[in-house]
C-alpha cells in the first residue's frame, strides 16, 4: 500500500498528477478510515500504463475510454482494443512520415543559409515546406 507521496515519488511524477487523473476518474484510488488516499500495486501498475499510454499519445479521455472495454464482452473488448491501437499506430506513422520530411526539409535549409543558392534549389524548398504545411 502507497500513500499518493509515496506514489508519486516511486513514479517519479507530481501528486498534482495522480490527482488531476483521479479528478478526471482515470484512477480511483480506496480510501483509509481517515478519508487519505491509499494506492495499491494494481493502483501502481494502473497509473505506470497510464504514463505509458500518455507517453504514445493517447489522450486521457481514449485512456478512459481503453479502461472502460474491460466491462465489455470478451469479442468487443478484443475488436474495440484492436481499433483503438491500430488508430493509434497509424497516427504515429502519419508522425513518423512528417518527422522524417522535417529532417529532410532541415537537411535542405543548412546548405541554403550558408550559401548562395539557385531559385531551383529554393522553389523545391518551397514545395516541401508546403507538403509539410498540409500535413500538420
Amino acid at each position: 500500500m502507497y500513500t499518493i507521496n509515496q506514489l508519486a515519488k516511486k513514479l517519479k511524477i507530481p501528486v498534482s498528477t495522480i490527482r488531476y487523473y483521479e479528478k478526471k476518474g482515470v484512477i480511483l484510488p480506496k480510501r483509509a478510515s481517515n478519508n487519505y488516499r491509499v494506492f495499491t500495486e494494481s493502483d501502481k501498475n494502473q497509473l505506470k500504463l497510464i504514463l505509458v499510454m500518455k507517453y504514445a499519445g493517447f489522450t486521457l479521455k481514449q485512456i478512459k475510454e481503453f479502461f472502460a472495454l474491460s466491462e465489455l464482452s470478451e469479442a468487443t473488448c478484443k475488436v474495440q482494443t484492436e481499433t483503438m491501437i491500430h488508430e493509434k499506430k497509424a497516427e504515429l506513422f502519419e508522425k513518423i512520415t512528417t518527422y522524417q520530411l522535417t529532417l529532410h526539409l532541415l537537411d535542405t535549409l543548412e546548405p541554403l543559409a550558408i550559401n548562395n543558392v539557385s531559385s531551383e534549389a529554393e522553389n523545391a524548398l518551397f514545395k516541401q515546406v508546403d507538403y509539410i504545411f498540409k500535413t500538420i
